[in-house]
């Protein structure tokens, strides 16, 4: 029979507590004089002032590029408008296409930029500098944004993962992961609101599940003393995070019954709807970044409206429409819109020029970002462009301003670096400034 030759202190719940393993195998190693453990113990030291902090993010992402006439910058007499019609916002002067009335009468908590900047008109090229703060390259796989919050914000004592996807991206070919960060800091995935993935729950009992993990460590400490203390560290980090998943009570956070039908009907029935909803009981739960992506649910170009645009539109806006505000309004009455930053934007705005189908194709040019809580300063309009919407005439925006001003709501340095597979530095975000006024 087995006997374990260290005692691992495993807890109630079959697990062992990573500083316990660690110390055990620390002193088991200092009399072999063979280990090495590669744990990230000044990140998570960075990382507990930072949670007191209790600030989370949610990034609403317009999957394809949305209209910025359509939506926040409606240039009412342009030959480009179209036929969304302006109306009034709870900010007098400022006003929104009429496909928002919720978020028009929201307006007194929202900085809407209308001067966004960037280089790149194509999916896969936009979607990695407005994700990452970087353009892209092949040298580097830099990491989506959720994934740096995620190094910089994990948490021991919260047994959900710390970056929740909500929804599918429309091409998976483009979407962005936590690239050199590796798997420890991917997003966990929810396809939809309410249904989790079917390999989450176990498929043995919880207390057998228990038995069987307590087992592995002991074995696995065996092996650990015997030098192979590197291949335990890594195996037991994907263990310890996942079993405590598995078996956290917090689960029903996924679960959307729990909560009333008049609730559920206010944010939309949608996908995208239930998934702002999701967000919101996610964040309540301590979990760091959450993100929502709208495709619309109509067809499969999302916000994307090379063609038809005008039919599709109002469609779009309205499920949108109706989540956001509702998200914001929820996340005030329950206290949380303080610590929560909320963000709506996609990876680029839609061209002046109108299509014969009504349709725009894509426009890096003075496109749209909102953001609302976290401590941003609402009821507020930063930048301009010009009476068509063509250029930019006032307080150009980066991609990079908008990262580092991420940085300063969630606490994080953006000057801190993390480092590739060949040990070469990168900062979280190389350049930017913050954006004053989001903070006056």
């Amino acid at each position: 029979m087995l006997r374990p030759t260290v005692d691992l202190g495993v807890t109630r719940h079959g697990l062992v507590r990573r500083r316990d393993f660690m110390k055990t195998l620390g002193g088991a190693g200092a009399a072999a004089g063979t280990l090495s453990l590669g744990w990230h113990d000044m990140l998570l030291a960075s990382a507990e002032s930072l949670r007191k902090r209790g600030k989370s993010m949610i990034l609403l992402w317009m999957d394809g590029g949305p209209s910025q006439y359509d939506t926040f910058n409606p240039k009412i007499g342009s030959q480009y408008q179209g036929p969304a019609r302006a109306i009034s916002t709870a900010v007098p002067g400022v006003v929104f296409a009429d496909f928002w009335p919720q978020m028009a009468s929201e307006m007194g908590r929202l900085a809407v930029i209308r001067s966004m900047l960037s280089s790149e008109a194509e999916h896969d090229r936009a979607i990695t500098l407005v994700r990452t703060g970087y353009p892209p390259t092949v040298a580097v796989r830099y990491p989506t944004f959720g994934s740096i919050v995620a190094m910089k914000r994990e948490a021991e004592e919260i047994d959900l993962p710390s970056f929740v996807r909500i929804g599918k991206p429309r091409i998976a070919t483009r979407d962005v992961d936590s690239g050199v960060l590796g798997t420890r800091y991917s997003s966990f995935n929810i396809d939809r609101a309410g249904t989790l993935p079917p390999n989450v729950r176990p498929s043995a009992p919880a207390d057998v599940l228990r038995r069987r993990l307590a087992l592995t460590s002991q074995l696995d400490s065996q092996f650990a003393v015997a030098g192979g203390a590197d291949e335990v560290a890594r195996k037991s980090d994907v263990y310890q995070r996942t079993s405590r998943f598995v078996l956290s009570p917090r689960l029903n956070t996924f679960n959307l019954d729990e909560e009333p039908d008049s609730l559920r009907d206010a944010y939309g029935r949608s996908d995208f709807g239930q998934g702002c909803l999701l967000a919101r009981r996610l964040v309540e739960q301590g979990v760091s970044f959450v993100e929502v992506i709208s495709t619309g649910g109509r067809n499969d170009a999302g916000w994307d409206t090379h063609g038809n645009g005008f039919r599709d539109q109002p469609h779009l806006c309205a499920e949108a429409d109706s989540a956001c505000a509702t998200l914001l309004r929820d996340l005030a009455d329950r206290g949380k819109l303080d610590d929560t930053l909320v963000v709506w934007m996609g990876e680029f705005g839609r061209t002046p020029r109108i299509k014969p189908d009504g349709g725009r194709d894509h426009y890096p040019k003075g496109w749209l970002t909102v953001m609302a809580g976290g401590g941003v300063s609402g009821g507020q309009v930063i930048g301009a462009t010009d009476f068509d919407g063509v250029d930019v005439v006032d307080r150009p925006i980066s991609v990079q301003d908008l990262c580092v001003s991420f940085c300063r709501v969630l606490g994080i340095n953006p000057r801190d670096e993390y480092h590739t597979t060949d040990a070469r530095p990168i900062k979280l975000v190389d350049g930017g400034e913050v954006i004053p006024e989001l903070f006056s």
